[in-house]
């Protein structure tokens, strides 16, 4: 398959590096060359660490991977354009447009975390081409991706989208109905409301809360979802916990100033970043 992938960031970086290794022609999009590259060989050096593919991946990856500074300069046709800018929607879809335009038939995908499936194929000007694929970070040590559905979006182009993700060993999750931050967002969000909620409230500091959410719910969440967790605890005893709580958790419908609540300290943030991206290698390579 042809790929071009458009911003190539962390994120979009590890996502084209992924597709090289597993046999996919890529073309990176980026206007400051030198940039890019620096971020791609980050990506290269972040996958030989993880030391899950072979070297000769590795080098038919390198030769099939290479960097455009605009769409002019790719030759076509394209299986797959993934844009992966700044999240805003008005940006998003101009990139989409031009893509939609230059490459008739190309899956247009992108990788908004939180902005309409349907909003950005209205802007692309090719709704039923349009599909949400939402990677989370880092993309080389997260197996998940969620494939979004617009309600323009075709379900010959869904199916094409799940096929080529698992193409490359990751595991595709349909989203059916396009809201605004999809399910993983959606939870992740929730869940931060309510733990600012908490400090704000004085009910606990920031580290307690990490800690309960990382070695208490977290520990058990790997095994086992919130609603398989709610069967195991029984559906009356929920339910009567739920009408208990649900009442007066929190309903902000906005946030000041999160910094003050979080960590800044360059060191720190590096060793808890090491710890997780080890942790999460150890994980994949349980999951085989």
């Amino acid at each position: 398959m042809r790929i071009v992938i458009a911003g190539p960031g962390l994120m979009g970086s590890q996502i084209g590096v992924e597709y090289a290794l597993a046999g996919h022609e890529v073309t990176f999009l980026a206007r400051d060359g030198a940039k890019a590259e620096q971020r791609v060989e980050t990506a290269w050096a972040t996958a030989a660490a993880m030391g899950r593919w072979s070297e000769g991946a590795f080098v038919t990856g390198r030769r099939q991977l290479g960097i455009a500074s605009d769409l002019d300069a790719v030759a076509g046709p394209i299986d797959l354009f993934l844009e992966s800018v700044v999240e805003d929607a008005e940006v998003k879809g101009e990139v989409l447009r031009a893509a939609a335009k230059q490459f008739p038939n190309a899956i247009l995908a992108s990788n908004t975390s939180s902005i309409s499936i349907g909003r950005l194929g209205e802007l692309s000007g090719a709704a039923e081409r349009t599909v949400g694929n939402h990677y989370w970070n880092p993309p080389l040590l997260m197996p998940l991706v969620e494939v979004i559905s617009g309600p323009g979006t075709d379900s010959e182009v869904v199916q094409r989208s799940v096929d080529l993700i698992a193409s490359v060993g990751k595991r595709p999750v349909v989203v059916e109905n396009d809201v605004d931050g999809f399910v993983w967002n959606r939870l992740q969000l929730a869940l931060l409301r309510e733990a600012v909620w908490i400090v704000e409230n004085g009910v606990a500091a920031p580290g307690v809360v990490d800690e309960i959410v990382r070695d208490g719910l977290a520990r058990r969440w790997r095994y086992t979802g919130p609603f398989e967790t709610a069967a195991l605890g029984g559906p009356d005893t929920f339910t009567r916990v739920a009408n208990n709580l649900w009442p007066v958790l929190s309903n902000a419908d906005h946030v000041e100033d999160l910094g003050r609540w979080l960590i800044d300290d360059a060191g720190i943030l590096g060793e808890i970043k090491a710890t997780r991206d080890a942790g999460l290698l150890r994980d994949l390579e349980n999951d085989e």
